[in-house]
C-alpha cells in the first residue's frame, strides 16, 4: 500500500515536471514572432491601423457597434461611396483604393449634439456626439477634398 502511494506521488511530480519542460519552447517562439516588427515606418503604421488579423475580427468589430453607431456607419457609407469604410476599435476609417487612411470618424452616444475636428498622426479626426445630419458629413467630406 505504501509503495503504491509513493509511486502515485512520484508519477504526479514527474508528469508535472515533464509538462513544464515541454511548454517553454512554445512560449519563446510566440514572443519572438510578436516582437519581430517593432519598428514600422509612418506609412506602415497608418496601414496597420486598418488591418484586421482575420475576417472573424472584422465581423466581431461590426457586431460590437451600437444601433446608433450602425446608423452613423450607414450615413458614412452613403456619403463616401468612392472610398472604403473600415471599422476598427469603434472608429470609422475612410480609406482610399490603396487602403491608406485619409480620415477618421468617431461616434459617441449622447443627448447633446456635438461635432469636433482634430488631427491624429496627420490624419483629420472628426468626433460626432449624437447623430447630426448628413449635411454635417457632407461639409466634412468637402473639407477633405479641399485639402487633397
Amino acid at each position: 500500500m505504501g509503495l503504491a502511494i509513493f509511486c502515485l506521488i512520484f508519477g504526479f511530480i514527474a508528469g508535472y515536471l515533464y509538462r513544464n519542460s515541454k511548454s517553454e519552447p512554445l512560449q519563446e517562439k510566440q514572443t519572438i514572432q510578436r516582437t519581430k516588427n517593432v519598428y514600422l515606418s509612418y506609412n506602415e503604421r497608418q496601414r496597420a491601423k486598418l488591418n484586421h488579423q482575420s475576417d472573424a475580427d472584422r465581423i466581431r468589430e461590426l457586431n460590437l457597434l451600437s444601433p446608433n453607431e450602425s446608423k452613423f456607419m450607414r450615413l458614412l457609407q452613403h456619403q463616401f461611396t468612392e472610398y472604403k469604410l473600415i471599422i476598427k476599435d469603434r472608429r470609422f476609417y475612410i480609406a482610399d483604393q490603396d487602403n491608406y487612411p485619409i480620415a477618421i470618424f468617431e461616434y459617441r452616444d449622447g443627448t447633446k449634439q456635438l461635432k469636433v475636428k482634430d488631427k491624429e498622426d496627420g490624419l483629420p479626426v472628426f468626433l460626432y456626439k449624437a447623430i447630426l445630419s448628413s449635411d454635417a458629413l457632407a461639409e466634412d467630406k468637402s473639407s477633405l477634398t479641399e485639402v487633397a
